[in-house]
């Protein structure tokens, strides 16, 4: 059964109004027009989400639909909840209610299909919500009396442990030199494994959007974790990687998800010079990826102002770079001067500084 409310990215409480605003928010950035020029595969994928929008949005704009919807939904959750969580379901709409809800990010899937009696929308487990309500608001429950001393006798034990250990490291003999000595090496971690971890950031940037939607910096948290998954992935196309390949193709909208983050938190913070510098990045990114110049004027507009206004911020100064090599034809010289300009701004932080020097090897071969 398909998630209506995830496919619109509103809560299941959402109003009528939210849905129309996410609904209207989200066609337009499906839209074909916003395509031309665009790789086939991209095309098809945006046709099959704008599809699922508008099956999405059929149902919850119908207040009868939307109520037979949410029973059957309710129904199919249902079997895999704990007999207190059936409980907690019960309670009436409100803040309590919303207290009960594990708004923890999802676990990552690691390659593999959800199990089918997996719960998207978990309630907090019944240890982990034991507290009284007063007055509307969750007050947790007092710590026993015996927490403290046993901190205490815990702590003392670990000082006297520890003083043993470290008498009998400087008392013990050295161990032979032929004596091999074992290295444990981590394991390197996979890119799957990686863009978990980039999803969990993702989800719960979103996650705090919806409750404080008035944040610049919630709106700015959601945009850096969107740009962050997908310019890792464009990264690991230098290596050849088929597979990141793939699912570069598929997150190529994220680029312009990452854009609507940002313009959310430049309404917030007009003069957040360094949010438009984002914008231009994500627009320049993403103008540059799919052969669409249009993309790309319009982030290299979005960066003139930027740097009209901030001509000595190492951030504008590297999003402006990228964009005059995104537009056709490239201003391939002048981005190198931007460039190195960040090198030589005092104080500049050094992943700043890293990314202009490799942007600056890339382009001056």
């Amino acid at each position: 059964m398909a998630d209506y409310y995830e496919i619109l990215q509103v809560h299941p409480k959402a109003d009528a109004e939210a849905i129309r605003a996410a609904y209207e928010r989200l066609r337009e950035r499906y839209d074909p027009a916003r395509l031309e020029g665009a790789a086939d595969e991209l095309v098809e994928l945006a046709r099959h989400r704008r599809d699922a929008i508008e099956r999405a949005y059929q149902v919850l704009s119908d207040p009868q639909r939307r109520a037979e919807y949410d029973q059957q939904l309710k129904e199919q959750v249902q079997p895999s909840l704990s007999v207190p969580e059936r409980k907690a379901d019960t309670l009436p709409v409100g803040e309590v209610d919303d207290d009960l809800i594990d708004f923890r990010p999802l676990p990552p899937a690691r390659r593999q299909e959800r199990p089918p009696d997996f719960n998207p929308q978990p309630y907090l487990s019944l240890r982990s919500r034991q507290s009284s309500v007063a007055r509307g608001r969750v007050v947790q429950r007092q710590q026993p009396a015996w927490l403290l001393p046993s901190l205490v006798v815990a702590a003392a034990t670990f000082s006297i442990v520890l003083g043993t250990l470290i008498s009998t490291a400087v008392v013990a003999p050295p161990p032979a030199a032929s004596t091999p000595v074992a290295t444990i090496v981590p394991p390197t971690p996979t890119l799957r494994e990686i863009l978990d971890q980039f999803e969990g950031q993702v989800i719960a940037a979103r996650q705090v959007t919806d409750q404080v939607p008035d944040n610049p910096n919630a709106w700015i948290n959601l945009g850096n974790a969107l740009f962050d998954s997908v310019v890792f992935v464009r990264e690991q196309l230098t290596n050849g990687n088929t597979e990141a390949q793939q699912i570069y193709q598929e997150r190529l909208p994220r680029w312009l998800e990452a854009v609507d983050a940002y313009r959310k938190a430049l309404e917030l913070q007009p003069g957040n010079d360094v949010i438009r510098a984002d914008i231009a990045a994500s627009l320049c990114y993403y103008g540059l990826d799919t052969n669409n110049p249009q993309r790309a004027a319009e982030g290299l507009s979005e960066a003139e102002k930027a740097l009209q206004a901030a001509p000595q911020d190492a951030r504008v100064l590297l999003s402006h770079g990228i964009c005059l090599v995104a537009v056709d034809p490239p201003q391939t010289e002048r981005a190198i001067q931007q460039w190195q300009l960040v090198l030589s701004i005092p104080g500049v932080a050094p992943g700043l500084q890293l990314q202009a020097q490799i942007l600056i090897d890339e382009y001056s071969q």
